[in-house]
């Protein structure tokens, strides 16, 4: 017996007492680690990949998964966590994140994980993080223009424009040139609302004044006016003397900003460089005013104060208490308003600068104006972090976009819009505001834009000669997604839900429900359907274009491509070695061969052309079973592709009646289950009972009221397989009995096979045990109501198209509808748990609908956890013997075995001896093995260049067979085992036994024959060959196993 040591000793984490306390822990350590998993490898330092590339290199350059735990987690870094962990815990993390590195590098499930499928695996998934980084929503939304909105207003001067719009107290506030009033529009009509009068002249400039509610607005008259809520003018102020400090001299104010945690009202002169600003505490500071108040010496910039040209925007930057000024002259400043002075000049335009802009999220500063450029400074260290590019002419308006964090929009003079997203430095999106070929021909008045304000998160208004609104569909918080949802999958080992939308991959937490990653863009076309590979460490998907591919489940990296159906891929399944596709348009079933890492070929193509299927099922052995719209069941076999059954020869009253929808074996009872969209679910039987016959029929009563209910998805109850879930077309979520029918095929089951091995093995093959067994037919027995356990009557809004039973230990139900929302169900009382909602795009909170509640046995999930990093952990000793046995190892092992003489009867037996026959079977394994290590040394050379594959495994050579691969000769696995894997081999003695083995014709210890051989690898005696008759009769098997057994006479 091989034996058993673990490379590392699982960490043993004590989780508190209270049960609420213990899943919060638990849910704690999941998240910690995803992060340390992620942070591991976004962190990756040059020591660690070469003490990696070192440690491979001494294991012959793969590693098993002991030996990857116990390396890895040597030089795994201590953990950067916010959240609070022991010390035993972080080592429990660090070898979980370990064991999930290990699984998603060895993503074919051989054990093995080589060098270069590492560094694929990491140069894959830090891709994947950086776009994670980059965006936390994948949804994104275009503006479009608004074609409800009509604007036809003009300015009142020809050729004059819309120069400022702001959107303050539910109001858009127009400016217009030349005008000493302005507009109000309601926001999502833009019709008129009332015209505000107050200044003699131009306005030039506004201000919201948050802590009052008002707004502050300067003008071209040397005033000041400011507006209460419902812009009713409060006080008239006339910036003179007092505020220039120049007796009998007047000025305007050019830009106006509040600063609400200082409470200060800071103000630029429009003629000069001077910025001045008025502390403003309440209200009653400005009404009881009779005239302009002096300004605040204590917040005079006079002295640090040294641009060229006048300032035209003044931005507060709360975060900081600082206030940044924007000039003519090209440059900007930062002043430090606690310590009052001048911190930074930043320099980096070449024209004069409009519009500031700071983002509080990341910190930035944007400034634009006459360049066709926007710059984004680090207003702290004083530095310019980027500059974004893509405009033509000089840039007229910039604005934030309310609720996004990191977006804004600016237009330039020619009409070209950008969304900004300064998280990712990118722009998001590019579109004309208006027609300039419409302009050029006179049928549309040219735009000319000079200011641009957003209304909204998800509204834009641009101005300038006219105005033109742009709108983009507004996201649903509440929602799994904006876009249909064709497939759901469910994760047991990683417990996460993947959902595809568009042709993107979401990977939510089942703990909490949060979207934690979205892999982008892995197939061209629409996924329409999706399954986890066996193992969970693959995710096949299939597109609305007949393209189906195989991604790394933890990064989303290409692994292979599967051969591509004409049309539309309807189902993907996934079983031993081979993967099951369907398209229902092409009315054609693809086997693909799914035993090569980089590469899929088609094995059989399964023609259901006469029939318009809709749903097959595996039965775990080789059957498949397709139900159709033409109400049939039929049964292929997928090793030949040919039909082997179907429902036509079951009497016409126990068939479906209405087209089949769904289907589903079960895993513990030998029954299938068939549902049609006229509320009937038929169970039809299979081996050992009898073959692809009627069993009972159940006719669901779910609401009287409604009549028949189309069914659209079935799933079956862990581990008991006792009820059935049903879906309903109509969104209804239904829980049947069914474990009488489920006992009665077990009790059927067990006599059959009880009958069998009493004597009646015959009766039971040929099928006549059947003709004693009473037949099920049309009678109250047979065909039933069904009995409800329990029912969701709006479960969804809409059909419930797939159900997903989650293999826990408190089973829960996974449903998704064709409302877009994936809901999880208790599954013994059919509570509601929570809702997938994709929330806002951003990162924004919202209020979720529901609240998300996963039922967890954090004890149990430990002891879950803590057994897959032993069973990982463990090594063997003797493993490379068991793996590639010696073919004298095999002559003794078949020692073991019972003679079992095959010489039929009347027939002399074989009068070689039994010598002679075990040295001639001896001399064609040597002879193999020879063969054998000849062409391993012809293939040295060309090892290393032979091509790999997406996960970095190589492709075999033609002909070759991999190790582990039943069927694979033991003799080339023996062959091509490296030196460094012969283990318990005498020093001296040749790894080889037979003719090349120095004790070959030399005659063992004891034993008189003058042909001896060396000891087994196990380091057991070999038995005596004239005093072995069980060994003589398995060298006879053994020779009829290798070939042709040459005559002993060649060995002398």
């Amino acid at each position: 017996m091989p034996t058993k040591r673990l490379s590392i000793e699982p960490s043993v984490v004590e989780l508190p007492e209270d049960e609420e306390a213990a899943t919060e822990t638990y849910i704690k350590l999941r998240h910690c680690i995803r992060d340390a998993f992620e942070g591991f490898l976004r962190n990756v330092d040059p020591k660690t990949v070469s003490l990696l590339e070192q440690a491979l290199t001494q294991a012959g350059g793969e590693m098993n998964s002991a030996t990857f735990l116990k390396t890895v987690t040597d030089v795994f870094p201590r953990m950067s966590t916010s959240r609070t962990i022991s010390p035993e815990e972080e080592l429990f993390v660090q070898q979980m994140a370990c064991l999930q590195l290990f699984e998603s590098v060895d993503v074919d499930g051989s054990g093995q994980a080589s060098w270069m499928e590492l560094c694929e695996f990491v140069c894959a998934i830090a891709e994947e993080l950086r776009l994670q980084v980059a965006e936390e929503s994948g949804q994104t939304f275009d503006f479009e223009e608004a074609e409800q909105v009509a604007l036809p207003f003009r300015p009142a001067i020809t050729k004059c424009h819309f120069d400022k719009i702001f959107y303050w107290m539910d109001n858009v506030v127009v400016f217009e040139e030349g005008q000493a009033g302005f507009h109000l529009h309601f926001p999502k009509t833009m019709v008129r609302r009332r015209r505000v009068e107050g200044h003699r002249q131009e306005i030039l400039s506004a201000a919201f004044l948050a802590d009052f509610n008002w707004v502050v607005t300067s003008g071209n008259d040397n005033t000041v006016c400011f507006w209460d809520d419902n812009f009713n003018l409060v006080k008239r102020w006339t910036i003179d003397h007092t505020w220039t400090g120049e007796k009998g001299k007047v000025t305007s104010v050019g830009a106006l900003c509040w600063c609400p945690e200082i409470h200060a009202l800071y103000a630029s002169d429009h003629f000069s460089q001077k910025v001045r600003a008025w502390r403003l505490h309440s209200q009653l500071d400005i009404r009881f005013a009779d005239t302009v108040l002096e300004p605040d010496k204590t917040l005079e910039l006079r002295k640090h104060m040294t641009h060229e040209k006048s300032v035209t925007a003044i931005c507060w930057m709360s975060h900081l208490k600082c206030l940044a000024t924007a000039s003519l002259d090209t440059t900007v400043q930062i002043f430090d308003l606690v310590q009052m002075k001048r911190t930074w000049i930043l320099q980096g335009h070449k024209r004069g600068l409009t519009c500031l802009r700071y983002c509080p999220k990341g910190h930035m500063l944007l400034s634009c104006g006459f360049d066709n450029y926007i710059c984004i400074w680090d207003p702290g260290a004083g530095v310019l972090s980027f500059t974004l590019k893509g405009h033509e002419c000089s840039i007229a308006g910039l604005c934030a976009i309310p609720n996004m964090e990191y977006e804004f929009m600016s237009v330039d003079f020619e009409g070209q819009v950008r969304l900004w997203d300064v998280r990712r430095l990118v722009c998001v999106q590019s579109f004309a505001a208006t027609d300039k070929q419409a302009e050029k021909n006179g049928e549309l008045e040219a735009l000319e834009p000079r200011a641009i304000c957003a209304l909204g998160q998800n509204r834009v208004l641009i101005s300038g000669r006219r105005m033109v609104v742009y709108d983009r569909e507004a996201p649903n918080p509440h929602l799994t997604a904006d876009w249909p949802i064709h497939s759901v999958a469910f994760n047991s080992r990683r417990i996460e839900i993947v959902t595809p939308i568009k042709n993107d991959l979401y990977v939510w937490c089942a703990l909490t429900g949060v979207m934690r990653a979205v892999h982008d863009n892995v197939i061209e076309g629409t996924i329409t359907a999706m399954t986890l590979g066996r193992g969970e460490r693959r995710i096949f998907v299939g597109a609305d274009d007949g393209s189906m591919r195989v991604v790394n489940y933890a990064c989303g990296a290409l692994l292979k491509e599967l051969t591509k159906h004409q049309y539309e891929v309807s189902q993907i399944s996934c079983i031993p070695e081979k993967v099951l596709t369907m398209s229902a348009p092409e009315r054609l079933i693809l086997v693909h061969d799914d035993t090569q890492a980089d590469r899929s070929v088609v094995l059989k193509r399964i023609d259901t052309s006469r029939r318009a299927v809709t749903q097959f099922a595996f039965d775990n052995r080789n059957i498949i079973s397709c139900v159709s719209e033409e109400c049939q069941v039929v049964w292929y076999n997928v090793d030949f592709a040919k039909e082997v059954g179907n429902s036509d020869r079951c009497p016409h009253d126990v068939r479906h009646e209405s087209a089949i929808s769904c289907c589903m074996y079960f895993d513990d009872a030998p029954l299938l289950v068939t549902a049609d969209t006229n509320s009937t679910v038929t169970f039809w039987s299979i081996p050992p009972l009898r073959t692809y016959s009627f069993f009972n029929k159940v006719t669901l009563s779910i609401d009287e009221a409604a009549g028949a209910l189309s069914v659209t998805s079935i799933g079956l109850s862990w581990p008991d397989e006792e009820c059935m879930f049903v879906g309903f077309e109509r969104g209804m979520l239904a829980c049947v009995d069914i474990s009488a029918i489920v006992q009665k095929a077990k009790r059927l089951r067990a006599e059959i096979e009880r009958r069998k091995e009493s004597g009646e093995a015959a009766e039971v093959i040929s099928g006549r045990i059947f003709e004693k067994m009473p037949m099920p037919c049309n009678s109250p027995e047979y065909m039933f109501q069904s009995v409800n356990r329990w029912v969701v009557p709006d479960a969804h809004r809409g059909s419930a198209d797939k159900i997903i039973v989650c293999r826990r230990q408190t089973s829960v139900l996974l449903t998704l509808g064709v409302d877009q929302r994936v809901r999880m169900w208790l599954a013994a009382t059919g509570e509601a748990l929570g809702t997938l909602e994709q929330g806002l795009p951003g990162g924004l909170t919202h209020r979720p609908e529901t609240q998300w509640r996963l039922p967890i046995h954090p004890r149990a999930e430990i002891s879950q956890d803590v057994q897959h990093i032993e069973a990982a952990a463990e090594e063997k000793v003797d493993s490379d013997e068991e793996e590639t046995l010696d073919p004298d190892d095999e002559l003794a092992s078949a020692a073991e075995e019972p003679a079992t003489p095959a010489t039929p009867a009347g027939q002399a037996p074989p009068s070689e001896a039994p010598e002679e026959k075990v040295m001639s079977v001896i001399r064609s394994a040597t002879d193999l093995r020879a063969g054998s290590r000849a062409r391993l040394e012809a293939q040295e050379g060309s090892e290393e260049r032979r091509p790999r594959s997406a996960t970095g495994s190589r492709s075999p050579t033609k002909g070759s067979r991999a190790l582990s691969k039943p069927g694979g000769s033991r003799l080339q696995a023996l062959a091509a085992l490296p030196k460094t894997k012969r283990r318990n081999q005498p020093e001296g003695e040749e790894w080889y036994a037979g003719q090349y083995s120095p004790g070959y014709w030399a005659p063992a210890a004891g034993d008189s024959s003058p042909l001896g051989l060396p000891r087994l690898q196990n380091g057991r005696q070999r038995p005596r060959l004239n005093a072995s008759k069980d060994l003589v009769a398995a060298a006879r098997r053994l020779s009829s196993a290798l070939g042709d057994v040459r005559n002993t006479k060649d060995f002398v």
